[in-house]
């Protein structure tokens, strides 16, 4: 008995989630970063306040904005068109 061959497969991502927004404060101050990190949000807007007050307070100026996707990733079969 032979062994079937697998039907050929390509990955899909899937996302999963809400992304999320957040910013850190990467100015030095002295030897090292300050490193203090915004809140989550869902969205972007609250981000520019946020960094806005942060350098009122300290007079930091330097920021990363950075985002978080949730996603998945599964195998799916291939049609026999797309072959």
């Amino acid at each position: 008995m032979t062994t079937p061959t697998p039907a050929p497969t390509h990955m899909e991502i899937q996302i999963t989630g809400i992304r999320k927004h957040i910013a850190v404060c990467i100015t030095e101050t002295g030897e090292k970063e300050c490193g203090i990190r915004s809140s989550v949000w869902d969205t972007p807007v609250p981000l520019n306040s946020w960094i806005r007050a942060h350098a009122n307070e300290t007079g930091h100026t330097k920021y990363k904005k950075h985002t978080e996707e949730p996603v998945n990733t599964f195998s799916k079969r291939v049609k026999a068109s797309d072959q």
